[in-house]
């Protein structure tokens, strides 16, 4: 008997019947190539169907020429080309037992009038200037609806062809038919325009038109937003009324929900700052006013959650998409009762979304061979030819993962770790707020260090003596890095030491975090970072009372913070806690209670005085002098992660498993620009 037996019931959904209410919903993963899905999105949804998923709906998949993207790697649903390409996913899939539906779309005006080889015009309701993009539209005519509504009709043919189970119309996050939906996009004042009926018509001929056209046997779907979050927009009384609309029509067999759009999309995907389920109490509203089956998402990871969902009835299909691209036999290991064995999503859209906004496939933080199933995923793990005596040292993120690699390998591993407990400088991450999340990194390794029987050493500091009298047949440093006291930065790369940090009232991101040593009422914060280890620390020092100014050399307040979706919270929180900034500026030098700064581009210079503290938000610097002091000594000696040269947390639990698979030279470790995207990779050649 599972533990959570509506999660594991089956659901009818019009023609068909999925095993399970474990979902992964539509989500842009990069992964076509020449417009078609290509084997990498075969190998990807094949690991979650293997791995127990009752439902996987595709990202994206364009129904029109006019819908240019802005990304590069989106499927065309309308090329008759793609039909060898959708029969091998959807075999693939189908052989697991899960069921696949395609999400077909139009972008719409938010979109790129760029593509790569032409340049297009973009179409949408009316002439209203793309929050995306930045670019004005054609409000399209009445034969370019026409079109549309055909052309997807056509898409809809041809995916049936492809072997999927039914489709799913977009009408959400600013997309085309959401746009017309949406009283912030549609300005419109005939049929298409004014009432609600009018605006919602465009959806209701598309839906009709599949219909139509797919057959009455065929699962056919929608998702709809649940609000558009901006005061006089669509909110949940609208989609209310869409999905009894929809309903009445008898076109469609599923509503499945998600919220917002381009004016605020982080709120369609949420970070780890707000809690998991965020959108759970809107969808039971929908729930409530419609017979079909509702799916709900919102950042859910959690089995019990999950399960609570379904028995309250507030929703009859629970998407769990980010947690299965973090272990994608998620429903297999809660169905069998091994919830501890499951890596858990932290929400920091590092890898996901923050990938996807830089033009790059997704992978995962956490899971390393997300995207990358064909070189890394199940059965790809080959046990170590002659098992050895591994050594590890350093524990955080790269550490734990090379020593858990190993292990599952065969070897017998030791780990090292100087402090008291695991998580590097993961436990730094958790110390400022709205990171609690980050904290399952650690937990998770942990757990499968034990399972696999490492011998994990706390509170016990490596030196090179130490390590030669082990006598491992294989060492992997790992120290990760320490804080940086220089004030470097390359904005004025000459000088090494910022004048004046020797000083005492000069502190670092770690002084800060850790309590080591106190910080004054007056704090100035000097950002050469432009991410969360900036804001961070920020916050910590709002939070104690400190009246903070921040001196960035960005254009912007923590701009990387733009691709992780965290931004607005940051903004919001740090700026309500009276953070003052300055940016385009840099110091020049520190005195005892003033600090001299320069705009980077007019050279004005200017006195911060009455400083009790600076703060220096600069960067770290690799930890490599045990590794350095081994090297010659001992041999088989490799470093991963930060002590290598301090990045994210992406690439330190990458190399750890790289690390943890022995993939040293050049030709094990690279991969190639489509490479995966091809029916068979490259040979890796030692």
């Amino acid at each position: 008997m599972s533990s959570y037996p509506h999660l594991f019931s089956p659901l009818q959904i019009g023609s068909i019947t999925v095993r399970n209410r474990i979902m992964q919903t539509a989500h842009v993963k990069l992964f076509a190539h020449n417009a078609v899905d290509s084997q990498r999105n075969v190998a990807y949804q094949s690991a979650r169907a293997k791995g127990g998923a009752g439902l996987l709906i595709t990202g994206n998949r364009v129904v029109h020429p006019t819908s240019t993207t802005g990304f590069p790697r989106v499927a065309w649903a309308y090329l008759p080309e793609a039909l060898e390409a959708d029969r091998k996913l959807t075999e693939a899939v189908h052989e697991h037992g899960a069921a696949i539906f395609a999400q077909l779309n139009h972008f719409g005006l938010n979109a790129s009038s760029d593509s790569a080889d032409d340049y297009r015009v973009l179409w949408g309701p009316s002439s209203v200037k793309s929050p995306a993009y930045g670019e004005t539209p054609k409000a399209m005519e009445l034969e370019d609806i026409r079109e549309v509504v055909e052309w997807w009709g056509r898409s809809a043919e041809l995916t049936r062809a492809g072997g999927f189970d039914g489709t799913e119309v977009h009408i959400s996050h600013s997309y085309l038919l959401h746009q017309f939906l949406s009283p912030l996009y549609n300005k419109r004042t005939d049929e298409y325009g004014g009432s609600f009926e009018n605006r919602l018509r465009f959806a209701r001929e598309v839906i009709e038109e599949v219909r139509r056209r797919a057959g009455a046997d065929w699962v056919v779907g929608v998702r709809i937003s649940l609000t558009d979050f901006i005061p006089g927009a669509l909110d949940v009384e609208d989609a209310v009324r869409v999905a009894q609309m929809l309903e009445a029509d008898g076109g469609i067999d599923y509503v499945n929900v998600t919220a917002a759009g381009y004016h605020n999309i982080f709120r369609a995907i949420e970070p780890s700052d707000v809690p998991d389920g965020y959108l759970v109490d809107l969808t039971a509203q929908v729930k409530a006013a419609v017979a079909l089956p509702v799916f709900t998402v919102g950042g859910i990871k959690d089995a019990a959650f999950a399960e609570e969902i379904l028995t309250s009835g507030k929703a009859d299909m629970v998407a769990m998409t980010r947690a299965q691209i973090a272990d994608p036999e998620f429903a297999n290991k809660v169905r069998d009762g091994r919830d501890d064995e499951v890596y858990h999503c932290i929400r920091g859209n590092q890898g996901c979304i923050g990938r996807v906004f830089k033009g790059l496939p997704i992978t995962c933080t956490v899971n390393p061979a997300a995207g990358r199933e064909q070189r890394f995923g199940e059965g790809t793990l080959v046990p170590a030819e002659e098992p050895g005596r591994c050594l590890v040292i350093g524990g955080g993120p790269a550490g734990m993962k090379a020593a858990e690699t190993f292990a599952r390998r065969g070897h017998d591993v030791t780990l090292l770790e100087r402090e008291d407990r695991l998580g590097g400088q993961v436990n730094l991450i958790l110390r400022t707020p709205a990171r609690d999340e980050f904290g399952w990194i650690a937990r998770d390794l942990e757990v499968q260090l034990r399972r696999h029987g490492v011998d994990v050493r706390l509170a016990t500091e490596a030196t090179a003596a130490s390590v030669r009298e082990l006598s491992p047949d294989g060492v992997i440093v790992a120290t990760g890095a320490v804080a940086s006291r220089t004030g470097f930065s390359s904005v004025n790369p000459l000088v090494e030491q910022l004048p004046g940090v020797e000083r005492e009232n000069v502190l670092t991101v770690w002084d800060v975090l850790l309590e080591s040593r106190s910080a004054g009422k007056r704090v100035v914060v000097l950002d050469d970072d432009g991410t969360r280890y900036a804001a961070g620390v920020t916050e910590v020092l709002l939070d104690r009372g400190c009246t903070v100014e921040l001196v960035s050399r960005w254009p912007a307040l923590f701009p990387s913070t733009l691709t992780t979706l965290d931004m607005a919270h940051l903004y919001g929180r740090l700026l309500g806690k009276g953070l003052t900034y300055r940016l385009n500026s840099w110091a020049t030098g520190i005195e005892d209670d003033h600090v001299s700064v320069i705009n980077l581009y007019s050279g004005a210079a200017e006195t911060l005085t009455g400083v009790d503290t600076v703060v220096l938000a600069t960067g770290p610097r690799a930890n490599d002098a045990l590794y350095f002091a081994l090297k010659g000594e001992v041999q088989n000696l490799h470093r991963i992660g930060d002590c290598v040269a301090p990045r994210k947390l992406d690439h330190a639990i990458y190399e750890g498993y790289l690390g943890g698979r022995e993939l040293w030279s050049p030709e094990e470790r690279y991969i190639y620009e489509g490479e995966l995207e091809r029916d068979e990779p490259v040979p890796i050649e030692a």
